[in-house]
């Protein structure tokens, strides 16, 4: 019998950063489905954004940059979205996303129908905030936080608390996450092709029962329906390779759009 694969626990920022080469070609099953899921949540929270003011768009934990390329091409049934401050724990992801959104900008050029967005890229602890005093400037700017797949990895008073900072009142919240389903059983990592260590950070196991009551104390309410994604057999080849096999019948997301009122318990 093969012997156990050998774990290295490291932080947060150590993992994204040694992560971030491969992050978006390793067959993160979870990445997957996020591409699946987020375009129906996206198209719903832009309908309830006003369609005739300049919008502002805050990324916490943009990652590779994989949705903020996307905002960048907006239809003419989108938002006039006209900034977006893309943040990340991550030295390393940035770079990938600045490099992503470049390549993605430069090659549609040609084919977009408004000017796109300016975009900014800001490193951001929101254990440590005060580690970046520039951020204080996009506190309350914003019409749209978006955070997909972040929030696993801090308490919900640090996340609820970070979005409210930058968010205007009556404004939104999109917010995905690794289901707790998957995360009671898992938690994000990925193989070093080096040492064969896998490599993980911290993580919680936040329910979505949780992370809305939690959401109601700083003054968020959920607009619209609570998704929740299981793997299918179906998805096997189509939606994630062969290692979402294991997953089959488990959620291992969920996603919903919050507004913001400003009237929760929590300064």
């Amino acid at each position: 019998m093969a012997s156990p694969r050998p774990i290295q626990s490291v932080t947060n920022a150590e993992l994204y950063n040694r992560w971030a080469r491969v992050y978006d070609t390793d067959g993160n099953i979870l990445q997957s489905v996020d591409d699946v899921m987020l375009p129906a949540l996206l198209n719903f929270v832009f309908t309830l954004l006003p369609s005739d003011l300049p919008i502002t768009i805050t990324e916490l934990g943009c990652g590779t940059g994989r949705n903020t390329a996307k905002l960048l091409s907006p239809s003419s049934s989108s938002p006039q979205i006209t900034s977006i401050a893309a943040l990340d724990l991550s030295p390393g992801m940035l770079t990938v996303a600045k490099q992503r959104c470049e390549t993605h900008l430069t090659a549609n050029t040609s084919n977009v129908l408004l000017a796109p967005p300016a975009v900014e890229f800001h490193e951001f602890d929101a254990l440590n905030p005060e580690l970046s005093p520039v951020i204080k400037a996009l506190e309350g700017k914003a019409d749209l936080v978006l955070s997909t797949l972040v929030l696993e990895h801090l308490p919900l008073d640090v996340f609820f608390r970070t979005v409210k900072s930058f968010l205007k009142p009556g404004r939104y919240f999109l917010l995905t996450n690794m289901h707790a389903d998957m995360g009671r059983i898992s938690q994000a990592g990925f193989v070093d092709e080096v040492t064969g260590e896998k490599i993980r950070g911290h993580s919680f196991a936040h329910e979505i029962s949780e992370a809305i009551e939690e959401g109601e104390k700083w003054g968020f309410e959920v607009v619209g329906e609570v998704g929740e994604r299981a793997i299918i057999e179906d998805d096997l080849g189509a939606v994630v390779g062969e290692r979402g096999k294991k997953w089959i019948g488990i959620n291992v997301w969920f996603g919903f759009v919050m507004r913001f009122s400003d009237m929760g318990k929590k300064g």
